[in-house]
């Protein structure tokens, strides 16, 4: 597991180091040079709207594929971190407004990450013992894996998003 872990980091990296050369490509411009003028790329609760959306489906994506696919870690993470960042990369090179207006968009849109978090908390802090006795040492793991998983895929979607031109 750990191997996994350090892997999809080590892409995480990679895929960053990259991200300029991404937003050249073909597909990224056509698409963003069509959403240029749109309210899209103006309002930020719209944008704000659309990476959340963005955020949520992605989730959901990589759900379904670890859980319900047989080696379904490793497609995760070869599938879903890069398009995490290219949908990240994407919002970020449609968004024609101010940066001021860019923060409060990538906050709205990287809030499905904060309530993420939220629900993790209260799902340990209203966890109960199956049986006296039981110990909730893994379901603590467990809180502390999601809350740097978020943390982390919240920090890349904001210095992604973020990034100067």
């Amino acid at each position: 597991m750990s191997i996994l872990l350090i892997a999809g980091m080590i892409l995480t990296v990679i895929l960053l180091s990259k991200q300029r050369n991404w937003s050249s490509v073909n597909l990224v411009t056509n698409i963003s040079y069509k959403l240029k003028g749109s309210q899209l790329s103006q309002n930020f609760w719209l944008a704000g709207a659309a990476l959340f959306a963005a955020n949520t489906a992605l989730f959901c994506i990589a759900f379904v594929i670890m859980f319900f696919l047989p080696m379904g870690t490793i497609m995760g993470l070869l599938l879903c971190i890069p398009l995490s960042i290219f949908t990240w990369l994407f919002i970020s090179e449609i968004w024609d407004g101010n940066d001021k207006d860019k923060i409060k968009m990538a906050c709205v849109g990287n809030s499905f990450f904060l309530i993420l978090m939220i629900w993790a908390i209260w799902y340990y802090i209203t966890l109960e013992s199956a049986y006296p006795g039981d110990d909730l040492f893994m379901a603590w793991i467990g809180l502390i894996f999601s809350l740097i998983l978020g943390l982390g895929a919240m920090v890349v979607s904001m210095f992604v998003i973020l990034r100067n031109k």
